[in-house]
């Protein structure tokens, strides 16, 4: 439970008043659960000296005994109102202090780098498991199992201690008995953390594979593969499912085990106290609260063995949690940024070389430049690192030779908040969110006032189909925009970065899913968004890249590297400006 704790910790002080208010609340528990035997031994030996004296029962006996009557009714009273408490502050806390670690654990999955989520062992489904079960495992450690372990280990510490203050032999007896108990409960949670560990780890590829298959449910079904998508969904949960039964057969073994040396400790006890109470070391009273307590503390080491299952699942958790903070942004900020100069921004290419690992360079060497506000367009066939090169000027990855000039400034040397805010980027696959057609548009510049909306969105075009949608510009966006056609999509993404008006736009296939008639319409918009900017287009149609001073071709020759050429271009004439790398 160390490092589920740990973990929490610094999420759980910000509400430090509601803590210790639970904390005090569960020191009541403690004291009333402590409390509560005594009245009963009181009684008891009050009324074993009644006998003994052969004293008839008088006035003042009647009060005292009523008096202790009263003391237990109060003191039931008083564990009703901690218990009241603790579970309210600590489902309270533990609201909270979630909530902000699911926050801060979504804030830092947004810092990593592309090299992280574009990893081929990141899986979307595997992160939503973390941010989902994980979190709620630990969650769930809070609002009660953890306010359950403080007051039972509590209870079973102090009762420990009034036995052996009421006999030596007993206190050291109830000791000696708790040891098989814990070592029974230890052997098992090992064993239920090893089996709680592998069925979150399953579970992660179950709802990896489910996630994928959900997304991909056209191409499942236009190969016929929904059989096999089950059969194998069939083959993970059976995996999962088969962990998950083993954490409960060991969860099952233990109780039972605890249970029977409990009784059998409870036993052992008795009979000692009953020779001590004949022996008159202790009285007939004392005799009902070494048994009380005997109990209270069997009772509490149970219950502790009980929250074995969710203290390992919550371990686990944490594990799978901190696995995710260890990880560090690859690329990151420097620690003097500087800022970048207003207006127009060139972008250089200085001899640079990048590949995904060191051994399989996908650029060698390259060295390109772009003047401020010129028009360049980038050319050659796929997989040739057209994609990445672009992907290297607003730092999604960082260069491993070399380096790129924005603004005169290598771009390592800015914030990447500043960086971004100067560069638009239109996708070939265009990206929009679950929203309607008009958010999507003013995600690019959220301050933006709907006179620049609507005039980013009639620029690229989408005023030329909006009104045939079913509300308009409310209508709302599927998941991956699947309601709208390619041409659709691509012209909000281009009111978008319209809006956004930033110094630089790179553009990848912005106009590949259009059919001639969209496509002349957006090639309007897409001349008003290159205006003034400094801009850089992959493309293979000729219409695209027609209004670029500069292109370069980038072809795959023999060796993994890429070789580069600076020419005009095939498709028409048009000046060329620049060095070929």
């Amino acid at each position: 439970m160390i490092r589920p704790l740990r973990l929490l910790l610094p999420y759980v002080v910000r509400y430090w008043p509601a803590l210790l208010l639970a904390l005090l609340a569960m020191g009541g528990e403690v004291m009333t659960a402590v409390l509560s035997p005594i009245p009963v031994q009181q009684a008891v030996d009050h009324v074993v000296h009644l006998l003994g004296s052969h004293r008839h029962l008088g006035w003042n006996d009647v009060v005292a005994l009523a008096g202790l009557a009263l003391l237990l009714v109060v003191i039931a009273l008083l564990d009703t109102g901690f218990t009241y408490f603790d579970l309210r502050h600590t489902a309270r806390i533990a609201q909270l202090a979630i909530t902000d670690l699911r926050r801060a654990l979504f804030s830092h999955l947004q810092r990593l780098s592309l090299s992280f989520h574009q990893a081929g062992d990141t899986r979307m489904g595997d992160l939503q498991v973390r941010l989902g079960t994980d979190v709620q495992a630990l969650q769930d450690l809070v609002a009660s199992s953890l306010s359950a372990a403080l007051t039972n280990a509590g209870t079973a510490v102090v009762m420990i201690l009034l036995l052996w203050r009421v006999n030596h032999w007993l206190g050291f007896l109830a000791v000696m008995t708790s040891i098989p108990v814990v070592l029974v409960a230890g052997h098992f949670r090992l064993r239920i953390r090893h089996a709680s560990r592998e069925a979150r780890r399953q579970e992660g590829k179950v709802s990896a594979f489910m996630t994928e298959a959900l997304s991909a449910a056209k191409l499942v079904q236009a190969y016929g593969r929904e059989s096999e998508a089950v059969e194998r969904l069939r083959h993970e949960t059976t995996t999962s499912l088969r962990y998950g039964l083993e954490a409960a057969e060991y969860q099952a073994r233990v109780q039972p085990l605890v249970s029977l040396i409990s009784s059998l400790v409870t036993g052992l006890m008795l009979l000692l106290a009953a020779v001590f109470a004949m022996d008159r070391a202790i009285t007939v009273g004392q005799l009902t609260i070494v048994l009380a307590y005997t109990r209270g503390i069997l009772s509490a080491l149970r219950q502790l063995t009980k929250l074995a299952t969710q203290a390992q699942k919550a371990t686990v958790g944490a594990e799978r949690l901190d696995d995710i903070f260890s990880r560090a942004p690859a690329v990151q900020d420097p620690p003097h940024p500087r800022r970048l100069p207003e207006g127009p921004l060139d972008v250089v290419f200085d001899h640079v070389s990048f590949g995904y690992s060191a051994e399989n360079p996908v650029l060698t060497d390259v060295s390109w430049r772009i003047p401020a506000g010129a028009a360049a367009a980038l050319i050659g066939p796929s997989g040739a690192g057209k994609t990445t090169l672009l992907s290297l000027i607003p730092r999604f990855y960082d260069v491993l030779v070399g380096r790129i000039l924005v603004g005169g400034i290598d771009v390592r040397e800015l914030a990447l908040a500043d960086l971004r805010a100067h560069v638009t980027l239109v996708l070939q696959d265009a990206l929009l969110l679950r929203e309607t057609v008009w958010n999507n548009i003013a995600y690019g510049r959220p301050q933006a006032t709907p006179q620049q909306i609507l005039a980013a969105a009639e620029a690229a075009g989408v005023t030329s189909f909006v009104d045939q949608l079913e509300d308009g510009f409310e209508t709302m966006v599927s998941e991956r925009g699947t309601t709208l056609s390619g041409g659709q999509k691509q012209c909000i993404a281009i009111a978008r970065a319209l809006l956004r008006n930033t110094p630089i736009v790179l553009m990848d296939e912005p106009t590949s899913s259009m059919d001639q008639e969209t496509e002349r319409i957006v090639l309007g918009g897409l001349r008003t968004l290159m205006h003034g900017r400094t801009t850089i287009t992959i493309a293979h149609r000729p219409s695209t890249i027609e209004h670029a001073r500069i292109v370069a071709v980038m072809d795959n020759v023999d060796q993994p590297s890429t070789a580069w050429g600076m020419r005009r271009s095939s498709f028409q004439p048009v000046r060329s400006e620049g060095r070929a790398a």
